[in-house]
């Protein structure tokens, strides 16, 4: 009889071990998916603020995060080759990607953050549950398309995110619009 109470501990103590691993892996996903939403949703807002200019607006859109830093977009593009990007018009450098109908593929992440033109990149902290903050690393690249319409590619991560893999790696937003008018 103890015996078998001992062997039915052994088995019971390693069922709970593989359900903890199953909580913690879950923990994590979890927490990788609320990165990526957030992501998406600054991502969104950046494009949603550039897409409500006049395609030939050098006014700069201020942003205050969460830290009370006062971020600047530019929202002002250049034509495919003229610009600050490589492969692209004002802003980050996208890769060398063909995409049907456009001239560009998406931001290219493999660039510094140091090496994104000024007001086209942002160290955006979001504010979370309990008082935690999130930085994100956006950064965007206009292109002039005709004199009133502009392609804007735009992409967010969570900052510090390992861009080769791991567990804190996570898949960089791309979001692309044309706009105009």
């Amino acid at each position: 009889m103890l015996i078998e109470l001992l062997i039915s501990m052994v088995v019971l103590t390693v069922g709970l071990g593989g359900l903890l691993i199953l909580m913690i892996s879950a923990l994590h996903t979890d927490n990788r998916s609320g990165g990526d939403t957030s992501s998406t949703m600054i991502a969104e807002h950046v494009l949603e603020q550039i897409s409500s200019q006049p395609a030939n607006s050098p006014n700069l859109i201020p942003f205050t995060d969460c830290a009370g830093t006062v971020w600047n977009v530019n929202p002002v593009g250049a034509a495919v080759g003229a610009g600050t990007g490589v492969n692209g018009g004002n802003g980050a450098n996208l890769t060398n990607i063909p995409t049907p109908g456009g001239p560009a593929g998406i931001i290219d992440w493999t660039q510094a953050y140091a090496g994104v033109p000024a007001n086209y990149k942002m160290l955006w902290v979001a504010c979370g549950a309990g008082g935690t903050q999130t930085t994100y690393d956006v950064r965007w690249d206009v292109i002039n398309l005709s004199t009133y319409s502009q392609l804007v590619v735009i992409s967010a991560r969570p900052a510090g995110s390992a861009q080769s893999g791991g567990l804190r790696f996570v898949m960089p937003v791309n979001l692309r619009t044309v706009q105009g008018m």
